[in-house]
């Protein structure tokens, strides 16, 4: 439960810092080229501090998906499993009845 709350929680926290950021840099007294220049770096540094929690989380991701997927091939083959034996056993008992009917 807490995966997504916490995750949407996280991206709007992220998502606070960097428009506050990106409007303490635009609204400080310096010149164009200085405050692009430091808008840039700050850009790099973010991208690269970021990329790792995103890949970190994406490999969680996919750990998570692969194993609910094997949970979910188990399920489908229990229940292909219960199928075709009930299937089989209804099977020999219409079978064991049209016997019965040419026996007679």
């Amino acid at each position: 439960m807490c995966d997504r709350d916490c995750a949407g929680k996280g991206v709007a926290f992220l998502l606070g810092v960097i428009i506050g950021a990106a409007a303490g840099v635009l609204f400080a007294p310096a010149k164009g080229e200085v405050t692009r220049r430091k808008l840039k770096r700050w850009a790099d540094d973010t991208y690269e501090e970021k990329k790792e929690f995103v890949l970190e989380h994406a490999a969680q991701f996919k750990n998570k998906a692969k194993e609910q997927l094997e949970d979910a091939r188990e399920k489908f083959n229990e229940g292909k499993e219960k199928v075709l034996k009930e299937f089989n056993r209804r099977k020999d008992e219409v079978v064991a009845k049209f016997k019965k009917e040419e026996e007679k």
